[in-house]
């Protein structure tokens, strides 16, 4: 007979971990994120470390994004526990850049050489969410499918949250109750949903920048991903009237925008090389819809965030097209997403750099990072320079292609000089001439033969569609 997790109260979850784990020097606990955070474990395990008289040993947390309280990040605690962000909002970003959190730069393709086995952060507890076929007997991880595998090879204490709320979903979600070694059932608190975007309510620059993506880079038979935000949600919109069919989705992240063209049949996978017919994410969040899409549908199958971001599966799914937005670019090509300045943390790398390097090469498909020209004070995103001391999602040397609701610069292939001019063209109008300014005072920006302000450098395409800004 098949061993079943023992079932466990909140209040207990402390004494478990102390009576499993309690003699080591620390304890590396991985938790389950976004919309399958685990809060009511997180609560109750920080209050059995605000009150322990030392029985606990040092706690590291490590987690990407975490939904709703994390208490454990509050200003004294960190003598005894501390979080370990590959991916932060809220809570932790404020934490991380008062210096009361780490901030743990690695991209969702790679977290198993931070947790391996003989790696840093080798886990020794995983906190989790679960939801159960009661016919069967298995459990789905639900929408978080994340780097948990990669915690469970090493852990050997496994708590989850057996939560109702949550779908139950296909593919490497579902684990057996072996896996499991105690489980919650009563005062889990419900997974978090998120209201739809309106794909069909978009603003003019939206709109512009989703109608250039579609329009010279999308094919019939594409896989897809796309991030979460204004920006890809625009492309989805996009892309629900412009005709184009089977496409396909190889992603991190699955939403309600993919699921929007899943519904409407644009969304088949059957052109994909691999995993034809399905979708393939590590992770789903948004609407109470998109749960109730995802309950037990085959189509939409879950993997790893190491297999859905690993450039060789990226590229067997080619052509592919990737769209991910960012804080800011450079005129040198740099792109940087994870920092505001160097002392404004704002959330991570993501995946972004995952997908840009899986498709550096043409054969494979299109990188693009598409934002708006300015920010919502009016200050232009494309800058002279990248701020020192940040990281970078996308080096000069990548090839990516930049879209802004003035037009395409695509970086591939250009020298320094070209790739500034290109920047500087699709900038807003406000700032182009300071820009362009910049790099004909610049030596080290090599000009092209034959240059002039006023022509239209290549690698550009300007926006030549109908919409008014």
């Amino acid at each position: 007979m098949n061993k079943q997790p023992t079932s466990i109260k909140l209040k207990d979850i402390g004494d478990i971990v102390v009576q499993h784990l309690g003699g080591r020097d620390n304890i590396n606990c991985y938790i389950g994120s976004n919309a399958a955070t685990p809060t009511a474990s997180i609560e109750a395990l920080t209050d059995f470390i605000k009150n322990d008289t030392g029985q606990l040993p040092f706690m590291k947390m490590i987690h990407i994004l975490l939904h709703g309280k994390v208490p454990y990040v509050e200003e004294g605690l960190q003598d005894r526990v501390k979080a370990y962000s590959i991916f932060s909002g809220g809570e932790v970003r404020k934490a991380a850049d008062e210096g009361r959190a780490y901030y743990l730069p690695c991209t969702l393709g790679n977290m198993d050489r931070l947790m391996g086995k003989g790696c840093g952060y080798e886990i020794d507890l995983v906190i989790m969410k679960v939801k159960k076929n009661e016919q069967t007997g298995e459990y789905s991880l639900g929408l978080s499918v994340d780097a948990i595998h990669a915690a469970l090879e090493t852990a050997t204490l496994v708590i989850a949250e057996l939560d109702p709320s949550m779908p139950f979903t296909q593919g490497q979600s579902v684990i057996s109750g072996q896996d499991i070694d105690y489980i919650i059932e009563e005062g889990v608190k419900p997974i978090y949903t998120f209201d739809a975007p309106n794909f069909e309510n978009l603003s003019n620059a939206e709109h512009r920048i989703g109608e250039m993506i579609t329009e010279h880079f999308l094919e019939d038979g594409m896989t897809l991903q796309v991030g979460l935000g204004k920006i890809p949600d625009a492309v989805v919109g996009i892309i629900a009237t412009s005709g184009h069919k089977n496409l396909g989705v190889q992603t991190e992240l699955y939403g309600d925008g993919l699921m929007y063209l899943q519904k409407k049949g644009i969304i088949t996978n059957k052109a994909k090389k691999i995993n034809a017919g399905y979708s393939t994410t590590s992770l789903i969040m948004g609407s109470k819809e998109l749960y109730d899409y995802v309950d037990m549908r085959s189509q939409v199958q879950m993997r790893p965030c190491m297999y859905t971001n690993c450039a060789i599966k990226i590229q067997a799914c080619g052509p592919f097209l990737s769209v991910n937005t960012a804080i800011g670019v450079d005129l040198n090509g740099n792109v940087w997403a994870d920092f505001i300045d160097p002392l404004r943390y704002y959330g991570g790398v993501g995946g972004q750099p995952d997908f840009v390097r899986a498709l550096s090469h043409k054969r494979y498909g299109t990188p693009v990072i598409a934002m708006k020209s300015l920010t919502n004070k009016g200050e232009s995103k494309i800058v002279p320079a990248c701020p020192s001391g940040i990281t970078l999602t996308a080096s000069a040397y990548d090839g990516v292609v930049i879209v802004t609701e003035y037009g395409i610069a695509d970086l591939r292939d250009l020298p320094t000089g070209f790739k500034g001019l290109a920047i500087a063209s699709i900038s807003h109008p406000d700032h182009r001439e300071q820009l362009l300014k910049t790099i004909y005072n610049d030596p080290r920006m090599t000009k092209p033969k034959g240059f002039s302000l006023d022509k239209i450098p290549p690698g550009v395409t300007l926006y030549q569609g109908k919409v008014s800004i």
